[in-house]
């Protein structure tokens, strides 16, 4: 009981109970902002499920379907089908909304190229329906997504952790910046 009456003691504890009230506080205001922001990504905007992963999901059925088609003409096996197969993997591995944003790129580029070498088969009438509407199919899923707040509010989120003083205490409850859907 000596050591609680000895004001140095006093002081001690109470500045570290105020410091850890602060760095507690930080750490759950600023999570709070980082999941609201990062829910803008899975969930959408107004959280009816209508985010940019549904979109990427759109886009990635879409890829796939386009080997289900490609194999009626192609060997199964063959390098274009694959490929789109293997970046379609890609965005379901993809932990960041960048990385998401690239493996979407590597998607589209390798199913752009199998859907111009179905260009050049004799389809059947379903079947170049398909070929037909699928570049336009992915193109109004990007435009949707472009019009996406994530980004917006990734940035907001980022230039929160700049600032006085989530930028003194940012590192020290190792609080990251969000990563952009770029």
């Amino acid at each position: 009981m000596k050591y609680l009456n000895n004001k140095n003691i006093a002081v001690k504890i109470t500045s570290f109970l105020i410091l850890f009230s602060i760095l507690l506080g930080a750490h759950f205001s600023l999570t709070k902002l980082r999941d609201e922001a990062l829910q803008t990504f899975y969930n959408g905007e107004n959280r009816d499920g209508k985010g940019i992963q549904s979109d990427l999901n759109y886009i990635a059925d879409q890829c796939y379907n386009l080997t289900v088609v490609a194999s009626r003409y192609l060997d199964k096996d063959d390098e274009k089908i694959l490929e789109v197969i293997q970046n379609r993997d890609l965005i379901e591995k993809a932990n960041s909304p960048g990385d998401k944003y690239q493996a979407k790129e590597k998607l589209i580029k390798s199913s752009m190229i199998l859907y111009d070498n179905l260009k050049s088969l004799n389809l059947s009438e379903r079947d170049q329906y398909y070929n037909d509407s699928f570049p336009i199919n992915i193109e109004s899923r990007q435009l949707i997504i472009s019009h996406n707040s994530y980004n917006d509010n990734a940035l907001e989120f980022n230039r929160i952790l700049k600032k006085f003083p989530a930028n003194l205490v940012r590192w020290i409850i190792f609080m990251k910046p969000l990563a952009l859907y770029e």
